[in-house]
């Protein structure tokens, strides 16, 4: 093979391998790949790459059977920072980043892949940007750690003479390794494509702000290989929901009789992590949930129909409660070795949406988190716009009116952020009231939802509009919800201390008010019809001006 023909064999091997790397053996695959691209003869090096790079994102090869794998794969030492960096990260942005690396430009990048797959700059950009973050390497070390890499270096590779008592040598060590083999095959026949990744138990410790990704493996059967490897290989051969990028094990053990194993892939930046639940039980076993979590913040992670939670080693002294109630009636919640005790099963029946509320220390803050009696289900961290609500009795009032009066869904929330806009009396003998938002939207920023609720948390409106202006610290939010009082229906509107001033416009005329004190919060209650349904009520709309002299409009409906 002509030298310039080497180099470029070698190239595209390395970007092959890197692309196609499981943690199994992906060089058989990305040799054949190879040898398809370099059977282009016009275009040199470019045109090479642009046909793999077409083999490898629409029809990847597949691997071979195990004897060639064991005997012709590079040996599998222990990967550097990038490569361990790029395991995480589903294939196609693998090769991104190795075309970045290979002298391309993001726009050539996009140029290169937007022919089969939409990308875009900055999709790019980010997977760059996640590599680097998780290397803390710069750009000249990254690349000289990919360039150092060879993949054609084999384990075994006998030469064509030896002497008498070498070649001796080379068949023993031959036959030990068909043994090797055959005996994988007879003993090992459900262990496919490389054992899950194991975290060490102190690595969250080592950041500020653990996520997901430091979540340790915990568990009393994670020495049981055999086990972790019929766990990861059913979820990969998950047609609905299989992992995108590398496996992870959270969790594995023994509960109520069944083994379990719970795992977590390693999705780019663009998607977000899914965890999946492995039984194996007497007469059955397979995947039995995964859903995507959301967020990468740690969190807790229902187990089975157990009532047990997994919880990450940062979030101390938990606690629960049913929120239904008038005042929460905590109760400590044990967790040893990850796995909390089980909760009461009687506080899972068919009200709050089946959720229970959790309470963690995280540092020197507290975290507040609900939780379903379904796995599949979203388990959202509650945040407040004044982190000391959640102590208050105005606080519960609110997760209740959450979980309990239909603030919003939550078994498909993601984190949920809640706002006491206005606290005060209502007219008409109405009583004490709270003016709440709800940001349950994905993606932040997007619209959300408002109520006006009982001091024990209990809906008093119609559901509302709301701006949902939360990119803003709550300053310039504002909602408008219709409240029918004993005696007629009511618009009742408030707004942050950014606003000035209120003003209805609309089939009810028109109404104003501003603060009596500069930094007060605007309230405007706007009497309506005394008869009538939700359906039939007028149109209105309110306006809120900003004190920079910006302007929102709302409509209740």
């Amino acid at each position: 093979m002509p030298r310039m023909e080497r180099e470029h064999y070698g190239r595209l091997l390395r970007l092959a391998y890197l692309t196609l790397d499981d943690g199994d053996h992906p060089l058989s695959p990305a040799r054949r790949a190879v040898a398809e691209a370099m059977r282009v003869r016009r275009g040199g090096y470019p045109a090479m790459r642009a046909k793999l790079v077409a083999t490898l994102l629409k029809d990847p090869p597949t691997g071979r059977h195990r004897l060639r794998g064991l005997l012709f794969e590079p040996a599998r030492g222990e990967p550097g920072p990038v490569r361990t960096a790029l395991l995480e990260l589903p294939p196609h942005e693998r090769l991104a980043y190795l075309l970045h690396r290979d002298g391309l430009s993001a726009p050539e990048v996009v140029a290169e892949l937007g022919v089969h797959l939409p990308i875009v700059f900055g999709d790019v950009d980010g997977t760059i940007s996640a590599v680097g973050d998780r290397t803390d390497m710069d750009e000249a070390a990254q690349r000289a750690e990919i360039e150092a890499f060879d993949p054609d270096l084999v384990r075994l590779r006998p030469p064509l003479t030896f002497p008498r008592a070498g070649r001796a040598a080379v068949a023993v060590v031959v036959a030990a390794a068909l043994l090797t083999v055959a005996g994988a095959f007879l003993t090992r026949a459900d262990e496919g494509r490389g054992a899950p990744a194991l975290i060490g138990l102190h690595a969250w410790s080592a950041n500020s702000t653990p996520s997901i990704d430091d979540w340790p493996s915990q568990g009393p059967l994670l020495r049981d290989a055999k086990l972790l490897r019929r766990a990861a290989d059913a979820w990969r051969g998950d047609r609905r929901d299989p992992p995108l990028g590398r496996v992870v094990v959270l969790y594995a053990g023994t509960v109520d009789g069944a083994s379990l194993v719970v795992l977590r892939d390693s999705p780019g930046p663009r998607d977000t992590t899914s965890v999946a639940q492995y039984f194996e039980r007497r007469l059955s076993r397979g995947v039995e949930s995964v859903r995507k979590l959301g967020t990468d913040a740690g969190q807790l992670i229902m187990v089975g129909m157990t009532w047990r939670y997994l919880v990450p080693p940062w979030l101390l002294d938990v606690r629960a409660a049913v929120p239904s109630g008038r005042s929460p009636e905590w109760r400590p919640v044990d967790v040893r070795d990850g796995l909390s005790a089980p909760l009461p099963w009687n506080w899972f029946t068919p009200r709050c949406q089946n959720y229970v509320v959790f309470q963690m220390r995280s540092g020197v803050g507290t975290v507040t988190q609900l939780a379903s009696n379904d796995p599949r289900s979203a388990a959202p961290r509650v945040w407040f716009r004044e982190p000391a609500e959640q102590e208050r009795p105005s606080g519960w009032a609110a997760l209740n009116a959450v979980a309990c009066a239909g603030a919003t869904s939550l078994s498909e929330s993601g984190d949920l952020r809640l706002g006491r806009l206005w606290s005060g009396r209502l007219p008409d003998g109405g009583g004490r009231a709270t003016l709440l938002t709800v940001d349950a939207s994905s993606p932040p920023g997007g619209a959300g939802r408002s109520m006006l609720i009982s001091e024990d948390g209990q809906a008093l409106s119609e559901r509302g509009g709301t701006n949902g202006d939360f990119a803003s610290p709550g300053e310039t939010t504002t909602a408008a919800v219709w409240w029918r009082s004993p005696r007629r229906w009511r618009l009742v509107a408030a707004a942050g201390p950014g606003v000035a001033r209120l003003r209805s416009v609309g089939e009810l005329g028109s109404h104003e008010d501003a603060p009596d004190r500069q930094g007060d919060a605007p309230l405007l209650m706007v009497p309506g019809p005394r008869t009538g349904d939700a359906a039939d009520l007028p149109v209105v709309q309110v306006v809120a001006y900003e004190r920079d002299g910006d302007r929102t409009v709302v409509t209740p409906r």
